[in-house]
């Protein structure tokens, strides 16, 4: 298990960093193309897709390393066992968060099936995809993250 999930990190992190490579090239290339006169619509177009997955994939990847924005001056003052219980208490709430959000993203989703990009022939719902999708995978962190918890409530030096 712990080799598919270090396989899965790397491959997660080879994803991000080329969908952000990718971002910068498809909206340099629209600009260039745009100061030249010849303005490319489609170049924005990708450009929007991949910036979508590349959100989700980052928030993914910014969770999982605990690089996420925190206010913690107050809860690094409290005892581990208690800060451990309220962490817990916060990823129960991103889950919940996260359900409620993977249910509409599935209703977007569908809805934008028959959507079209303006200049390319592919359905909208490619981009609405990455909202379900990366709401289970961070769903799959966040459980990770309350087991990794729950695991050191029990260790003795608490």
């Amino acid at each position: 298990m712990n080799a598919f999930v270090q396989s899965y990190i790397k491959a997660e992190n080879f994803i991000t960093n080329f969908l952000m490579l990718s971002v910068v090239f498809f909206v340099f290339i629209a600009a260039v193309m745009r100061w030249a006169g010849s303005p490319i619509a489609w170049s924005v177009e990708i450009a929007q897709l991949l910036f979508v997955w590349l959100i989700f994939l980052g928030a993914n990847r910014s969770l999982r390393e605990n690089r996420h924005i925190g206010v913690d001056f107050f809860v690094k003052k409290l005892p581990s066992k208690i800060r451990n219980v309220l962490d817990i208490l916060i990823y129960l709430l991103i889950l919940a968060f996260l359900l409620f959000v993977s249910r509409f993203g599935i209703l977007l989703s569908i809805e934008n099936y028959v959507r079209q990009l303006s200049s390319l022939s592919i359905s909208y719902a490619y981009i609405s995809a990455s909202v379900p999708i990366g709401c289970f995978i961070m769903s799959i962190t966040t459980i990770g993250k309350i087991w990794e918890k729950i695991s050191t409530l029990g260790s003795p030096k608490h």
